[in-house]
Order: C-alpha cells, then sequence, then structure tokens
C-alpha cells in the first residue's frame, strides 16, 4: 500500500468540500423552486412582444402560441433576463434555450419548467400558476 502525500490529502479534502458545496446549492436551488410553484401572477400580456420577463416567468409568444416558463435555468438555477438572437440567455454560465424552452448551449441539459397559463377574456392580462 501507498503512503498517502500531503497534498493527495489536501485534494481529497478541496474535492469533499467542492462535492458539499455542490449538493446544498442543488438543495436551495430546488426548495426555491418548490416555493414558487404554486404562486398566481397576472402580469399584462404583450401580443405584440415576442418574450416578456415577469418575477420568475418569461412569457414567450411565438407567432401568436404562446407559453410561460420558469425563469430559472436548469444548470444551477440563476434567473434569465435575456433575449439575444432569438434565444433565452442565462447570464451566470451562457446557457442558451430556444423559445419552445429546450436547451440550445449548455452546460443546461434539461428544457425550461413549462408552466400553465391562461390569457384573460380581454387579452390584456395572462394568469399564471406557478
Amino acid at each position: 500500500m501507498e503512503k498517502k502525500t500531503r497534498r493527495a490529502f489536501l485534494h481529497m479534502i478541496n474535492a469533499g468540500i467542492v462535492v458539499l458545496f455542490l449538493f446544498f446549492w442543488n438543495k436551495l436551488t430546488s426548495i426555491h423552486i418548490q416555493s414558487i410553484k404554486n404562486q398566481e401572477y397576472s402580469p399584462p400580456f404583450n401580443k405584440n412582444k415576442a418574450v416578456s420577463f415577469h418575477d420568475n416567468f418569461i412569457v414567450v409568444n411565438d407567432k401568436g402560441k404562446y407559453a410561460v416558463f420558469s425563469s430559472h435555468c436548469t444548470h444551477l438555477g440563476c434567473k434569465i433576463a435575456n433575449f439575444e438572437n432569438d434565444r433565452l440567455v442565462c447570464p451566470c454560465h451562457g446557457s442558451e434555450y430556444d423559445l419552445h424552452g429546450n436547451p440550445l448551449k449548455g452546460p443546461a441539459y434539461k428544457p425550461l419548467r413549462k408552466i400553465s397559463a391562461t390569457i384573460s377574456d380581454d387579452g390584456q392580462t395572462i394568469q399564471i400558476t406557478g
């Protein structure tokens, strides 16, 4: 059996700290997402705008068909608030999504969570049920 060096021991400790940090980050992110899951929100609906960012939601109006997604990136939960070149862009690590919430560029590999919503009868607001 080989004798372990101090450097190998420190590498093991550092790796353990990173794993522990990632575990707790993932846990906190999922708790936050669960806390906003059941809230209701009624932002204005602009049928002439392709993408609108509201609090924890992204409203996409693609050629008359609308969809609502969580604004939290599926990589580490950063809030997406950028729309560039027909893509939703995460400011933290550069993940990109199409207008259907599908990942186009990583590190995210899961699609954005789709949220149920209905447009009011007068077409002025959109009722989002997280």
